[in-house]
């Protein structure tokens, strides 16, 4: 069951043409929610908690969901374009992350049980679109972000645009994350880099 466009605990919420959909045991303290455009939904599922964050959707039929026991505090969520996507899974705990999804179709997806710390970087897109000088085509479009399962990202790491990070790795403090990552590995460095497999790790 859902409460549509429900506001709790001294949210700000501004909505034209979205909807916030909740479950009786979700948690929303102290956020500023936006959603500019028709068809975009802010999804809370389970009692999945959003505290101190910023989320912006403009566009049309994006989604930004997190699932049962997520936990994201001091965070920026944010979509720009249509038909795009954020997910987070169940028993993620984020602590202020900037998770940006720009473009057409563009998914940014978290699996279950990983830990984000402080000041990271998630993004599909280089920030400003590059032009071929000649042709005037973009060459730098966006590109899907993938973070599996029981996967930890320490403080200040970047992750960039069609990044895959596999099921139980970890990301090093201030790595810069630009091509995929190995399940059960260490990436350390700017540009990331492997530094041991075959690791496990404790949430």
């Amino acid at each position: 069951m859902f409460n549509k466009l429900t506001s709790r605990l001294l949210n700000i919420i501004k909505s034209k043409g979205g909807q916030l959909l909740t479950s009786p045991d979700s948690y929303l303290i102290w956020n500023k929610i936006k959603l500019s455009g028709k068809g975009n939904r802010l999804v809370v599922l389970g009692n999945g908690k959003f505290r101190r964050c910023v989320i912006s959707v403009r566009g049309e039929n994006n989604i930004i969901e997190i699932d049962n026991g997520a936990n994201i505090s001091f965070s920026t969520l944010e979509i720009v374009g249509n038909n795009c996507l954020i997910r987070i899974g169940k028993q993620t705990d984020i602590g202020g992350a900037y998770l940006s999804a720009k473009g057409e179709g563009t998914r940014l997806t978290i699996g279950e049980h990983c830990m984000f710390s402080r000041d990271i970087s998630v993004m599909t897109y280089d920030g400003h679109p590059i032009y071929d000088a000649d042709t005037k085509k973009i060459l730098n479009h966006p590109q899907d972000i993938h973070i599996g399962n029981n996967v930890w990202i320490a403080a200040n790491a970047s992750i960039l645009k069609g990044v895959t990070i596999n099921d139980g790795s970890i990301v090093a403090f201030g790595a810069i994350v630009t091509r995929d990552v190995e399940e059960k590995t260490i990436v350390a460095g700017t540009p990331a880099r492997k530094i041991k497999s075959n690791i496990a790790w404790e949430h």
